[in-house]
């Protein structure tokens, strides 16, 4: 049985990592149950590789897990990064971000930005960023009602977007300005009842805090964007106000420098044809490699 492509680079994705625990397991706390964690993923995912070959015979319900279970994958392998990138990586280094920012604009872009802090603008924006959890699953609901074909080759690429943008998190690892530049802050973002719960669950939920550069927000607003424009061109239109709110929210809430916006939708533009074609000339290779019907 050879497996879908998506079960192939999910695999390859937590063989590395693996391995890379293991390197590092002598200043890796808890190394021995991240191995666990990474396992266990396996496990699923060699169960999906196992189930879908028979999907045609199960029900609805069923079969959407099938396609659908890197909503849940892709959260549970970004959990266990934190850990691991500071042992690769040893100390942020906000300082090289903060020097990119002040060489393109002068300012620290969200100090400057003080000036605009308002407390409706605080809930808008704190609001904004939370599309994120939702915006590609609502292209991938829609693109499930209209072609499946479409639907699996979107879900393949955006997995492949979010693991380059885990690359990316060990290349620069960074707290973002809420920490770097707390110092330089004189003005709270946290004065209403919404902004203050969406931070503070947020900050409570999220175990990996050096995932600064590249922006995955930005990255993943960008990839459904391009996704749409060419797949679902009616629908573009309605995400695309969420998706410009949704990068802005990005600075103004202090997740992100301005630097990592811009590497966000560059390694965007990059990696969505890129995860296509890988796609495209795997399918079609796969297609290939089969017995001709009689």
């Amino acid at each position: 049985m050879r497996p879908r492509l998506l079960e192939a680079i999910n695999l390859a994705t937590l063989a590395v990592l693996s391995v890379l625990t293991i390197a590092l397991r002598h200043r890796l706390p808890g190394a021995g149950g991240l191995l666990l964690r990474y396992g266990l993923l396996a496990a699923g995912v060699f169960a999906v590789a196992l189930c879908v070959p028979h999907a045609l015979r199960w029900p609805a319900p069923a079969r959407i897990i099938l396609d659908f279970y890197p909503t849940a994958f892709i959260p549970l392998l970004y959990e266990t990064l934190g850990p691991l990138i500071t042992a690769a990586r040893g100390q942020p280094r906000d300082d090289l971000l903060i020097a990119a920012d002040r060489a393109l604009f002068g300012v620290d872009v969200t100090v400057w930005l003080e000036r605009f802090v308002r407390p409706a603008l605080n809930d808008f924006f704190f609001l904004s960023y939370t599309t994120y959890y939702f915006l590609a699953l609502a292209l991938g609901i829609l693109l499930y009602l209209r072609d499946l074909t479409v639907l699996r080759r979107y879900i393949f690429t955006l997995t492949f977007c979010y693991l380059v943008s885990y690359a990316g998190y060990f290349a620069v690892p960074a707290l973002g300005p809420r920490y770097a530049l707390a110092d330089k802050q004189s003005v709270s973002l946290e004065t209403t009842p919404i902004a203050r719960t969406i931070a503070g669950t947020l900050n409570a939920l999220e175990n990996t805090k050096v995932d600064v550069f590249p922006s995955g927000h930005t990255m993943i607003a960008v990839t459904v964007l391009l996704v749409a424009w060419r797949r679902a061109k009616d629908a573009f239109w309605y995400f695309l106000p969420v998706a410009l709110c949704l990068i802005a929210s990005t600075v103004y809430c202090r997740y992100h420098y301005v630097i990592d916006v811009l590497a966000g939708a560059t390694l965007a533009l990059a990696s969505v044809p890129t995860g296509d074609w890988i796609y495209d000339r795997f399918t079609a290779s796969a297609a290939g490699s089969r017995p001709a019907a009689a």
